[in-house]
């Protein structure tokens, strides 16, 4: 029977907003089971064969199972992790081409007409048509597909292999089915079907009584494409999110006794007045019991806080020393040999030699040394470890902002200069001698780090901006209206003349591609929706008036914002259509297996971007390839700012991929700084420099491939970091190293990265 969670009048704080269209936009399937089960609908779970692994594990990480799952999410699980279920219920893997999700694999009319097939069209109940694939062979097809399906044998159901089409009520059955046909030639297309093969109605025929058309999504299979161009679709936070949601209905211990009958009992000789007395006088006892035992946790639990909070002044008195642990490198005897498309790398391996001592920073959100933007972030050296004294300056995040200190510029720069270590850092920092020829911007080689320590100054930085979250909708806009950054970019958003809508990447709005004064530009504008939608506006307000606040070449560029109301708040922000440095490099791994001029001109680009940010006070909390898009020269410009107080809590982002970007001490529960960006940054060197994701290689001593939540485990003890390609050239391996220091003080800066490369 089908798991069916409670309705409640709350809403989770991951749920996703906004509506599926079949008009193929979009391929979120998971938007739609979700949007169904909220309503009420029901759905039997699933009949498999079996699990994928990578179900078995993404679930694992939030300790749920397949089988805890309702109907609905296991569906939803299934395909967001790119698989679906054949007729006979065998599990099939999917992949994406280009580095595209697997809401984004649907064909528009407009797509599917660009391959020069032709459409027929079937009135559907409401009016509008519903379209199903006409003329079309294999080869034309094949011109438009995003996604490739896992080969496997099946007999041809006479199908439409592209549809679009649908109500808003419908359920989706996702399932696979192979389209196979002679003409003149052999032809062979997978698809994913929305609706059960046996419901469809027959190829090139319309039905006599009217009904709802269905999303066929057209896929090549495994053989006809390089594997080298084949993409894992990047499984979506909320659906991970969802999924963990069960976990609360998997104790097993809990029944219902409402659905619980008793039978009289023949023999009883008490009667129904006595049977009263005595469960009255049971509920008096069991409730006396209940508030004495109340009173006791309650004691014990404010004497255990004022325990916790001398314990902490203690602390806050005499800060702790922290062991300084030297980085290992991978043991470069255990290098992978099976990789087809890049170059062999070091594998990263457990060191049991490392402590396992948890975390290696305080947890306080007061114990932070401001490692990004005050003279405090130059590298301490190794006897400077052992200081007790209480650090120069500290890190508090600002409220609803994602900038760090409040303290005045004049302060900060003079503090800055009375604390300026100019000591050598630790020894995996001065142990980098660069050997090979390269350009990072000179011709020479980059000076010691004891020079760029020396040459680096800090800049002052700009005044906190105004509080937005929390004001209500109409408050934030006048806020935004106020400000000079926004109000001299303000824009009248029906200008934009719109070309496309893009499908979903955050469900509160909407994105389309436009153009706007001869400019290819992006608007992000509020879903439509009747009711004001407090958390969009707020986040969307929040945004619109960090990215006015910051301009670099190296950032995608705040074009303007406009609104007439709480209901139609937009930004625009020009558009690359080159994509993301995630889908460049998973296209063009052949190409990219070594290091190269190219890969050296783009870090160099994401450093300055954050050199920028961590000057002005900003932390970006989310350095990873996917977040770096490309220009047509193939610049990098960081595709976003994001702040403590809208993005995922550091806790979301560990039951996720995205926790192998974080740095330990975050995933130890610390709050993100500019040093974690730091972190991040070295990891994405890894990106960079094996085409793969961090980790991708991490074995444990048996040889079997670690999962994330063992590989997030290890680097919070230190005992393991991102590898990079044995043929890597040394200064940027060991540049690597210097940004993944277990230590948040031992790190580089970016000012100090951005000089290295620059050869400054």
């Amino acid at each position: 029977m089908a798991l069916q969670r409670e309705l409640t009048t709350s809403v989770d704080s991951w749920a996703p907003t906004g509506t599926f269209k079949f008009d193929g936009s979009t391929s979120d399937l998971a938007l739609q089971l979700y949007l169904r089960s909220q309503d009420g609908d029901e759905i039997a779970q699933l009949r498999l064969s079996s699990i994928p692994d990578t179900v078995t594990s993404r679930l694992s990480d939030v300790n749920v199972e397949f089988n805890d799952l309702d109907g609905f999410a296991q569906r939803a699980v299934l395909w967001d992790s790119g698989f679906a279920a054949t007729p006979d219920g065998d599990v099939k893997q999917i992949w994406t081409l280009k580095g595209l999700s697997m809401a984004e694999i649907a064909l528009t009319l407009d797509e599917y007409e660009a391959t020069e097939c032709t459409a027929f069209n079937c009135t559907q109940p409401d009016g509008t048509a519903g379209y199903n694939n006409d003329k079309c062979t294999g080869t034309q097809m094949f011109t438009g597909v995003k996604c490739v399906v896992e080969e496997h044998e099946q007999s041809n159901q006479g199908l439409a292999m592209w549809s679009i089409g649908g109500e808003s009520t419908t359920i989706p059955e996702i399932g696979l089915v192979k389209h196979t046909w002679t003409d003149s030639k052999d032809y062979k297309v997978y698809a994913v079907h929305t609706l059960s093969v046996t419901s469809e109605r027959s190829y090139g025929d319309c039905p006599v009584v009217e009904t709802y058309g269905y999303l066929n999504i057209p896929c090549y299979g495994t053989d006809d494409v390089p594997a080298s161009e084949l993409t894992v679709p990047t499984p979506s936070d909320w659906v991970t999110s969802w999924a963990q949601s069960f976990a609360a209905n998997t104790d097993g211990g809990s029944s219902s006794t409402g659905s619980r009958t008793s039978e009289p009992n023949p023999n009883s000789k008490v009667s129904d007045t006595s049977a009263s007395n005595v469960a009255l006088l049971g509920g008096s006892i069991g409730g006396a019991l209940c508030l004495l035992l109340i009173a006791v946790l309650l004691a014990l639990f404010v004497a255990a806080r004022r325990r916790r909070k001398d314990s902490e002044s203690e602390d806050q008195g005499s800060p702790k020393a922290v062991e300084h642990v030297e980085l290992v490198s991978p043991d470069p005897t255990h290098w992978d040999d099976q990789r087809t498309t890049v170059s062999t790398h070091p594998r990263p391996t457990v060191d049991d030699s490392l402590p396992h001592s948890g975390p290696t920073v305080p947890l306080s959100d007061d114990s932070w040394s401001n490692g990004g933007t005050t003279g405090n972030q130059s590298i301490p050296s190794q006897q400077q470890h052992g200081n007790s004294s209480q650090p120069a300056s500290v890190v508090r995040p600002n409220e609803g902002d994602f900038r760090y200190s409040g303290q005045s510029a004049v302060a900060l720069s003079s503090r800055t200069q009375e604390t300026n270590r100019l000591s050598a850092p630790g020894p995996a920092v001065a142990a980098m001698v660069y050997e090979e020829s390269r350009t990072f911007g000179s011709e020479g080689a980059p000076p010691p780090y004891e020079e760029a320590l020396r040459t680096w100054q800090p800049k002052e930085v700009a005044a906190p901006l105004e509080k937005i979250h929390g004001l209500g909708p109409v408050n934030a806009l006048r806020v935004l209206a106020a400000y000079p950054s926004v109000n001299r970019r303000r824009l009248q958003l029906d200008q934009v003349l719109i070309e496309r809508q893009l499908p979903m990447t955050t469900l509160q709005t909407d994105s389309f591609v436009g153009r706007y004064n001869g400019q290819q530009v992006l608007l992000k504008r509020l879903a439509p929706s009747p009711n004001v939608n407090v958390a969009a506006v707020d986040d969307l307000a929040f945004e619109i008036q960090q990215r006015a606040h910051v301009r670099h070449p190296n950032l995608v560029q705040f074009i303007g914002a406009g609104w007439t109301s709480v209901h139609d708040l937009g930004m625009v922000v020009e558009y690359l259509p080159h994509g993301s440095l995630r889908a460049y490099l998973d296209q063009n791994k052949s190409s990219l297996d070594t290091w190269t001029p190219q890969k050296t001109v783009i870090t160099g680009g994401i450093a300055r971007a954050l050199a920028y940010l961590h000057e002005q006070n900003y932390v970006h909390n989310n350095i990873c390839a996917k977040k770096v898009l490309l220009t047509d020269k193939l610049e990098a410009k960081l595709a976003s700012c994001e702040s403590i107080a809208t993005s995922p809590s550091s806790g979301a982002k560990v039951n996720s991929r995205q926790a192998l970007w974080l740095a330990p001490e975050v995933l130890n529960g610390a709050p993100y700084s500019p040093a974690t960006d730091i972190y991040s940054f070295g990891a994405l060197l890894t990106e960079l420099d094996t085409c793969e994701m961090p980790y991708f290689d991490a074995r444990s001593k048996s040889g079997d491939a670690m999962g994330v939540s063992e590989i997030i485990a290890l680097v919070k003890e230190g005992r393991l970091r991102p590898s990079f390609n044995a043929e890597c050239p040394q200064f940027i391996r060991q540049l690597g190293e210097a940004c993944c220091q277990q230590d948040p003080e031992n790190r580089l800066t970016a000012q100090q990265i951005v000089q290295l490369l620059e050869g400054k």
